[in-house]
Parts: C-alpha cells; sequence; structure tokens
C-alpha cells in the first residue's frame, strides 16, 4: 500500500504547523543529564516491538474513494451470450448482453485521541523526549496493526482476505510438523497450482503470494527437502520453482481456527483494500490553561474481494 492511500498526509503537515504542538524542544542530543538525578539517559528509548505486519507490507491496493458514504457499492460488468450460425432464426441464440454484480460494503468509523499537560511535556524535555509527537507515533503503529488486523481477518460483517466467504478452502492432511519434507512442499505447491488451475493461469488472477503462519513459513524455511540432494530447504524449493511468488508469514493466520494459508494474487483486478478515509490527524486542541488534546481517526470498509477465484486457502497446515 502506498503511504499517500493510508495517510492524509495534509492532516498530518497541518498538525507539525500548529502553533500549539510545542516545537520549542525536538529529540536528536547524544544523551540528556537530569540535574534530579544525575543520570546520563540513553537516548535510544526501547520500545515494544510486533510482528511484521504482513498484510500492510502484501502490495494489495487501498482505494480511498467513498469519502464519508456509510456504505461503498462494488459494481462488476461481465459479458454474456455467444453468436449464433448465420441463418439460424432462434431467439435465443446470437444475443450478447451484459451482467452486474453488485455488493456493498458497510464503512465503520474509527478514531482515537490522546491527552497530555504542560507539566508532562515540561518533564519529557529534560529526557529529550517530543511528547506531542510521540503520541502521534503511537496513533500511527496502532492504526498500521488495526489494518493489517482487518485486512485479514475483517471488522464487524465485512470479511478480511483469510475468512471470505465463497472462496474455495482444501483441508490440510495433517499439520506441518507432522510431514514431511516432500508432503510439506506438496502441500504448498498443491495448493498454488489449484489455485492457478481454478482460473486457467489468467496472468491478473493467478496466485503471485502465498502468506501462511509463521510457525509454517519457520517450519519451511528449517526443513531440509533431501538430506542426500543437499542443504537446499522447502521454502528454498518452493521459491525456486514458483519465482513469480513470495512467500510471507503472518502471525494472524494462526489466529483463526483451523489456520489458513492462502495463495492469492494482489492485482486490483482480484481485490482492493476500501479506506475511504486514510488515517488523519487533528490540530492540537488546547482544553485548558495547562491541558492539550489532540484527536485521529480513519473510515475502513475492509477487503473488498472481486474474484473469488482469485484467493484459494488451505487449512489446518
Amino acid at each position: 500500500m502506498k503511504i499517500g492511500q493510508l495517510y492524509n498526509l495534509e492532516s498530518f503537515k497541518g498538525f507539525l504547523d500548529s502553533p500549539r504542538r510545542q516545537q520549542n524542544f525536538a529529540d536528536g542530543y547524544a544523551g540528556t543529564v537530569l540535574a534530579r538525578w544525575l543520570t546520563h539517559v540513553d537516548p535510544n528509548i526501547l520500545e515494544k516491538k510486533y510482528p511484521e505486519l504482513t498484510f500492510v507490507n502484501s502490495g494489495i491496493q487501498a482505494d480511498n474513494t467513498g469519502g464519508y458514504a456509510r456504505r461503498i457499492q462494488t459494481l462488476r460488468v461481465r459479458e454474456q451470450g455467444s453468436f449464433r450460425t448465420a441463418g439460424d432464426s432462434s431467439s435465443e441464440k446470437g444475443k450478447i448482453s451484459m451482467a452486474g454484480e453488485e455488493k456493498d460494503l458497510l464503512v465503520i468509523s474509527r478514531e482515537a485521541e490522546s491527552a497530555w499537560s504542560n507539566d508532562e511535556v515540561r518533564e519529557a524535555e529534560l529526557q529529550n523526549i517530543n511528547l506531542p509527537a510521540r503520541y502521534v507515533e503511537h496513533h500511527n503503529r496502532v492504526y498500521q496493526r488495526e489494518i493489517d488486523e482487518i485486512g485479514y481477518l475483517g471488522i464487524e460483517q465485512n470479511d478480511g482476505l483469510a475468512n471470505y466467504t465463497g472462496v474455495t478452502s482444501t483441508s490440510a492432511n495433517n499439520t506441518v510438523d507432522n510431514l514431511t519434507a516432500l508432503e510439506q512442499y506438496d502441500a504448498i505447491a498443491q495448493l498454488i497450482i489449484d489455485q492457478r488451475n481454478g482460473v486457467n493461469n489468467t496472468p491478473e488472477y493467478s496466485a503471485n503470494r502465498v502468506d501462511m503462519p509463521v510457525r509454517v513459513m519457520n517450519q519451511l524455511s528449517h526443513t531440509i527437502l533431501d538430506t542426500t540432494a543437499g542443504p537446499q530447504t522447502v521454502m528454498t524449493a518452493l521459491e525456486g520453482n514458483f519465482p513469480g511468488v513470495s512467500f510471507q508469514g503472518s502471525f494472524r493466520l494462526d489466529q483463526l481456527n483451523p489456520s489458513v494459508t492462502i495463495a492469492y494474487n494482489n492485482s486490483p483486478e482480484v481485490m482492493k483494500m476500501r479506506l475511504p478515509v486514510p488515517l488523519t490527524i487533528g490540530e492540537v486542541v488546547r482544553i485548558s490553561s495547562f491541558k492539550f488534546h489532540v484527536e485521529s481517526n480513519y473510515r475502513i470498509a475492509g477487503l473488498d474481494l472481486f474474484e473469488d477465484s482469485g484467493v484459494r486457502y488451505l487449512t489446518g497446515l
């Protein structure tokens, strides 16, 4: 997804230009001495780390159309009918028409806020921390995690990439740790082949990504395919035999029971992420003499899947 599709960049500029943002200090010193404790503070503040946001980096296009509408309607037109043999007067032949497929997605509004006091800003300044900027940074991190979760698992009645109604699904013979190396390879390879067979190798619909649970990814990455033939792993063999496919692990795919491995094409011909209003940061508001407040919001309808056959599931691996 492109930065401009995920964020309202003008709102961030407005925040940075806000005269109430307390811009008279910044991060970047080699260390700060706190007079009260005479302690040298390491400026590299440790932060909680999270698993990779695979969906955010999946290459699926975000679509910002729709604005503040409550629902987004998708309309796709396909041709139907055929030619007739010259001279055949049958009324049922030789007619070509258009058929429409439409779908509605409910738009969900999400919002968050942060508040701080002037004292907190000054205390943070002693530690070389730009407190308002840090709050906005945390809004962004929570936002990205929500996009990743909604993309895979959906929101409210809107399905996600891992649980979309209508997608063909096959059950694995066993969990990955109970399969031989060759069986592990065959499970993923057959998933890709089945998906591509289902779309007759149509380039715009044929799988170019396989997302799987992290534990499955780790198992395939360290299991030697054939100990007598060299150190090639199952994952190395898959990457070599399917050069146009990107393999990624996501912890979200183990949150479903059974787990899901997904072969799909990330083309906008197959799907889009409906994000009518990307993350928007409000201006800093002074709510009292010494207290400040900032809000953020976004509106999302989630994944819009146009072509069910562009996605295929393998469950329980």
